[in-house]
């Protein structure tokens, strides 16, 4: 794979790629951090509220595990999905989204939870 390509997964393109990530948050943020992942996400910019209020709330909750790698991630993702979410010139989205979502499932990781391997 070469570095401007983001990995297909389970859903191509920007909108599955988005729905990954939120997939992958709904299925440990609440537990761990308390917060609402809402049932869709339907962009980037999106994306970019939903990772960033996990960010917020991982600063003020007390993890377990790697709770800093798991706030690094996090935070690394966040600012990931903002620069996906402006669209810049010469921001390759579908690979900043796809290195949001793995940024979330390694601060998953980092806090002890499994992980499914998608391929």
């Amino acid at each position: 794979m070469s570095a401007g390509i983001a990995p297909d997964g389970p859903h191509a393109g920007l909108g599955g790629l988005c729905e990954d990530i939120r997939g992958a948050l709904e299925g440990w943020v609440p537990g761990m951090l308390g917060v609402h992942v809402h049932r869709s996400v339907s962009g980037p910019a999106e994306v970019a509220r939903l990772v960033g209020a996990v960010a917020e709330a991982a600063e003020i909750t007390v993890l377990p595990g790697d709770g800093a790698t798991a706030r690094a991630e996090l935070h690394a993702a966040a600012a990931g999905s903002s620069s996906a979410a402006a669209g810049r010139v010469g921001t390759d989205v579908r690979a900043e989204l796809a290195a949001v979502r793995a940024g979330c499932r390694r601060a998953a990781v980092a806090l002890g939870l499994r992980v499914p391997v998608v391929f």
